[in-house]
């Protein structure tokens, strides 16, 4: 049994079938299937159970999988080192952000392409519950997102806080004079929302805070990307509530941005990588570049 037979071990369990691993692999299925009759055979126990077009990993192949994994992780970690020893810092690094975590992403990645300019940068765009699958899938190296998060086994650096506020469209100015908003008012309006595929979020906790002051919102409209609902305000379909940082340069003109008047949340954005995970220097010195001075001191996360 050799790290390649491994390799496709473990595609053949992650895809969870051997046509897909196949092509996957870019091997011919026939030839997928006798590589995994070989390791049964040499290992003494079947690893898969096969009846017809349904198979079950066995326990002896859930084992080999997580053994597998484990040291084909170390593995790319040793080739990166080295890597890193004979070329300095290079490589590719892949970064998961959702669209409210952009505003603490670029600034830095400029600053950071500047001066590591032979690192390729790789972007996932997506909620909160995407960039977790991501990342105990190992398909991205770290990811920008809002907190909660629902995994375990997380390194987590928060941010500096981001106040919500309240957008409405730079055609309603005149319905609303003043620069701040109570939620009474809001709860009037159509309100779009920004909302996690899955999961406790932004979604949630704003109707949390409306609830609590017994309040019933008319949401018209929820989604995960917030560049879509801001396009949709900006055309007078409703207003929204979202992190201050949202407001970009881009948008200028098109909303005016109210304060709320009640006490509210707080976005709490953060970076967060897998604790057992081999970082490359680059992806190490990203970590630095979008640390800000305001940030919590990094914490273990052992529990969803």
């Amino acid at each position: 049994m050799d790290i390649r037979q491994l390799r496709y071990f473990q595609t053949i369990i992650e895809e969870k079938q051997i046509t897909k691993a196949a092509r996957t692999l870019h091997i011919a299925q026939p030839a997928l299937s006798l590589q995994l009759k070989q390791m049964e055979e040499e290992l003494g126990v079947p690893l898969i159970i096969r009846e017809g077009k349904q198979w079950q990993v066995t326990e002896a192949g859930q084992t080999l999988y997580e053994r597998s994994k484990q040291l084909l992780q170390s593995i790319d970690s040793i080739k990166g080192e080295l890597s890193e020893i004979k070329e300095g810092i290079t490589g590719t690094i892949t970064i998961g952000t959702s669209t409210i975590c952009v505003s603490h992403l670029a600034p830095h990645l400029t600053k950071f392409h500047n001066e590591f300019p032979k690192v390729y940068i790789k972007i996932f765009n997506g909620d909160t519950y995407y960039l977790e699958e991501l990342l105990q899938q190992n398909m991205i190296d770290i990811a920008l997102l809002l907190l909660p998060v629902e995994g375990r086994n997380y390194e987590i650096v928060p941010l500096e806080e981001d106040p919500f506020v309240a957008v409405i469209p730079r055609q309603w100015e005149n319905r609303f004079p003043k620069d701040s908003i109570s939620l009474k008012e809001v709860a009037r309006q159509d309100l779009l929302l920004g909302k996690r595929r899955s999961g406790i979020g932004i979604y949630e906790n704003i109707l949390s805070h409306f609830h609590h002051y017994d309040l019933h919102p008319h949401v018209v409209l929820d989604g995960p990307d917030i560049s879509t609902i801001l396009t949709l305000v900006a055309t007078g379909m409703g207003m929204t509530i979202i992190p201050r940082s949202e407001i970009h340069q881009a948008y200028d003109g098109k909303f005016k941005v109210m304060t709320i008047e009640e006490a509210f949340l707080q976005a709490k954005p953060a970076i967060v990588w897998m604790k057992d995970k081999y970082m490359s220097k680059a992806s190490r010195k990203l970590i630095e570049y979008l640390v800000t001075e305001n940030s919590a001191a990094p914490q273990d996360r052992k529990n969803p």
